[in-house]
């Protein structure tokens, strides 16, 4: 017995962080029993006070903010009760952030150990975040002044907007790393090691990511499509407007307002139909069928008079675009049970394509009432034979 006694001493004595003040043990087991009652209390003490604030009525959000302040501030409390019982001095952090890493992994009087003015540490880590989130906050808020101040007082397209504040916020998000390393104090010789690693890397399993990363490079700097052109995927059904073009995937909003993520290397390889790659117009093609007692040319007066009736449908050709014509009418086959007949007619923006067929569809529906021109349904004749009958 005295035997196990005296294993679980020198287990509580062992020092687990080998600072000049060195922690063993038994002081993390007092902070992280101190930090366990903490909690609970905490978490009773904020159940207690929801039940209170309910009898007083207290909006939710004042509420929720109050709960949290009372939290941190039990919480606090439990932590220097907690450093206070394990006889930790709070010194003792600032050691600890300056200890070198690399010291966990070999012994610092080693030939091959860090020097002295080139350790990596917890501070340093934080110190290179800090510099790169501060870099990022700086990017954000430089680009928001370059596109309001410079770009839109220059009216530039909103893609080439999107181009050069894309190309902007990478420089300066690649400097605010390259000073963050310079911190830690991984050298360029370190960042080829590293980057050697990541081609294996991608070689074997990141081939996804890095189809991704190009045809991202190549939908920013070849253009195919833009920001606020109407795309439409043939293969996977996907029709809407682009919102954004990011290095690893498009962001596309569908005419219902949802969002959906295409990765970028879908939108290089495979079937885009862009309906505003050089322009917005588009041509309506609308298909009616009518019974075979119909007056044809009677028929194609009536097409051509819902679409010179619907305001939003270009009556005349365009000069410098050859394709876009007046509407015209084509007499398409002779069905099984109808005469099928195509409206073909231009609009000028296609993002009202849905709706300018649907209108022309309701006009040509009460001109053939009007008319008496009847739209066929499919129908099967049956004859019997009397003699079979018998």
């Amino acid at each position: 017995m005295d035997r196990w006694i005296q294993r679980l001493h020198d287990l509580l004595e062992t020092q687990v962080i080998p600072l000049d003040k060195p922690i063993v043990v038994k002081q993390l087991v007092l902070l992280i029993g101190t930090l366990a009652v903490s909690l609970g209390f905490a978490g009773f003490f904020r159940w207690s006070l929801r039940r209170w604030f309910g009898y007083f009525k207290i909006p939710s959000s004042i509420e929720n903010r109050l709960l949290a302040l009372v939290f941190l501030i039990l919480m606090i409390i439990g932590i220097t009760l907690g450093l206070r019982l394990s006889e930790i001095e709070t010194e003792i952090f600032a050691e600890f952030f300056h200890y070198p890493l690399t010291d966990l992994f070999q012994p610092p009087d080693a030939e091959t150990g860090s020097k002295e003015e080139n350790r990596l540490t917890l501070a340093s880590l934080f110190y290179a975040f800090l510099i790169v989130f501060g870099v990022f906050i700086l990017s954000k808020y430089l680009q928001w002044v370059l596109r309001r101040e410079v770009l839109q007082a220059f009216q530039i397209a909103d893609h080439t907007q999107f181009l050069l504040l894309r190309f902007f916020h990478f420089t300066v998000i690649i400097i605010g790393i390259l000073i963050s390393l310079s911190t830690v104090g991984i050298s360029l010789t370190s960042l080829a090691l590293i980057f050697g690693g990541l081609s294996i890397g991608i070689g074997f399993g990141l081939q996804n990511i890095a189809s991704n990363l190009i045809s991202g490079f190549i939908l920013i700097f070849e253009r195919p499509i833009k920001i606020g052109d109407l795309v439409e995927i043939m293969d996977v059904d996907i029709f809407g407007k682009v919102h954004s073009i990011n290095l690893r995937s498009t962001v596309i909003v569908s005419l219902d307002e949802k969002e959906i993520i295409v990765p970028n290397s879908q939108l290089v390889s495979e079937s885009v139909h862009n309906l505003t790659h050089e322009n917005r117009l588009f041509r309506l093609s609308i298909q009616v069928g009518v019974s075979y007692s119909s007056d044809v040319d009677l028929v194609r007066k009536v097409l051509l008079d819902a679409a010179e009736e619907h305001f939003g449908v270009i009556k005349e050709p365009i000069p410098n675009i050859s394709n876009v014509t007046a509407p015209f009418v084509r007499f398409i086959d002779f069905g099984d049970s109808s005469l099928d007949f195509e409206l073909l007619a231009w609009i000028p923006d296609s993002f009202q394509r849905f709706d300018v067929a649907s209108d022309l569809r309701f006009i040509i529906w009460h001109k053939f009432k009007e008319h008496n021109i009847t739209i066929a349904f499919p129908q099967i004749d049956v004859h019997f034979d009397p003699t079979e009958a018998k």
